[in-house]
């Protein structure tokens, strides 16, 4: 298979699709060059994917690709296409661990797809249409009518009109930040914004301008890990059902996860470089939106009485105690790459979600402009205090590590 070429800006541009017209209510959104807004120059070339950088032996510190030809992103895309592709690809379903969801399940290595590809670090849209969208994300959770009808809300509804507005009118990039619960979250969170953006009758503006699920696609950009292309749902690659409504990227956790799997340290640094590299060029071209589950790891659920010993310092950091009858629930610290993310977006849309069925919440904060690091933190503080009041589970963001997060996640180990 050919490598991915390098692309600028231009070659970007994407084709025109036919678009279907609608018999009734209000005028299809008009596709056209968006006004360029004032914004920062994205450097998204960091040394993480979002997540910490962890040592290895002979002193990789997940940095930067060594580079030989001169170009960064051209040495990483050369070290990517010399691997094994099978041997990577084990390697890469070896981050999959207990507990990961249910509806996901092992897929054998295949050479015929793209996404299969090492050197494969975006995965263009294919896009359906709102249906197709229900019918796996209610096969995946009987509960997505309950999740679609929160975005819905006559409130979550205005948040999402601004949305549309920054990303369609003014060309500007959104960030959707979601705390880290079960893998899955993301997708289906972001296939029920996509579903209540698109569906038929949802107008924005006095003019009622409307989008389908094609025109937000070519917008809406999803950052997940790469073990996700070594999974299947409903005997469909996950990767083609993410497509059906979204672009994805593919990172490599540069987490104690990575460590676990094997993973040669070289070959994740290459992978998110390239991912960077393609991701900076998507958000370039402004009017995007990316979503990402923003936490490094996912958040860790803790019942209470396994952590008596801690309580004092979560007193410290929270300045009361939790609820002895309830389970405690850690949001894991963002780390650089992440933050450089969201400040190179500008916008944050931030949802709390949590679907457990035993205690399922989505609550959608107001668009906020973050301009500095310390934003970041709070965007994630924001998260863990809305995750709390709908859940009723004491829930605690780390903006780093330390010793009460040391201890937490020794208990889940044991």
């Amino acid at each position: 298979m050919s490598p991915r070429p390098e692309r600028s800006k231009a070659d970007r541009a994407k084709p025109d699709r036919p678009k279907a017209t609608r018999s009734k209510g209000g005028r299809k959104a008009e596709r056209t060059e968006p006004i360029e807004p004032e914004r920062t120059e994205l450097h998204l070339v960091e040394s993480d994917a979002g997540h910490a950088p962890v040592d290895d032996d002979g002193g990789a510190d997940g940095g930067a690709v060594v580079t030989t030809s001169g170009s960064p992103v051209q040495d990483a895309r050369d070290l990517l296409a010399s691997t094994d592709p099978v041997a990577y690809y084990k390697a890469l379903s070896g981050l999959a661990r207990q507990g990961h969801h249910a509806v996901l399940e092992p897929l054998p290595y295949r050479s015929n797809l793209d996404f299969h590809d090492p050197t494969c670090v975006v995965v263009d849209p294919r896009p359906a249409n709102t249906d197709t969208i229900e019918l796996f994300a209610n096969a995946a959770y009987p509960d997505f009518p309950w999740l679609l009808g929160r975005f819905r809300d006559p409130v979550v509804a205005e948040r999402l009109d601004a949305v549309y507005q920054l990303v369609f009118n003014e060309g500007a990039n959104v960030a959707v930040v979601t705390n880290h619960g079960q893998i899955i979250d993301i997708a289906l969170v972001g296939g029920a914004m996509i579903d209540a953006m698109c569906s038929a009758g949802r107008t924005y503006g006095v003019l009622g301008e409307q989008i389908e699920v094609d025109d937000l696609a070519d917008r809406f950009n999803v950052l997940v890990s790469r073990m996700v292309t070594t999974r299947m749902a409903f005997n469909v690659p996950a990767m083609q059902v993410l497509q059906v409504g979204a672009r994805t990227f593919l990172s490599v956790p540069q987490t104690h996860s990575r460590r676990r799997s094997k993973l040669d340290p070289a070959l994740a640094r290459a992978n998110n470089q390239l991912m960077r590299h393609e991701l900076d060029l998507q958000l370039s071209e402004g009017g995007q939106i990316l979503a990402m589950a923003a936490s490094g790891s996912q958040d860790l659920s803790v019942a209470v009485e396994m952590v008596q010993k801690i309580k004092a310092q979560w007193r410290q950091m929270r300045g009361a105690e939790p609820d002895d009858t309830a389970e405690t629930v850690h949001l894991q610290p963002l780390y650089d790459g992440t933050m450089n993310m969201m400040l190179g977006c500008r916008f944050v849309l931030p949802i709390a979600v949590s679907l457990d069925p035993t205690h399922p919440a989505l609550e959608v904060g107001s668009l906020t402009r973050v301009r500095q690091k310390d934003d970041c933190h709070r965007i994630m503080e924001w998260i863990a205090d809305a995750h709390q009041q709908a859940t009723g589970l004491p829930t605690l963001y780390h903006r780093q590590e330390d010793d009460l997060l040391t201890q937490v996640r020794a208990v889940v180990k044991t």
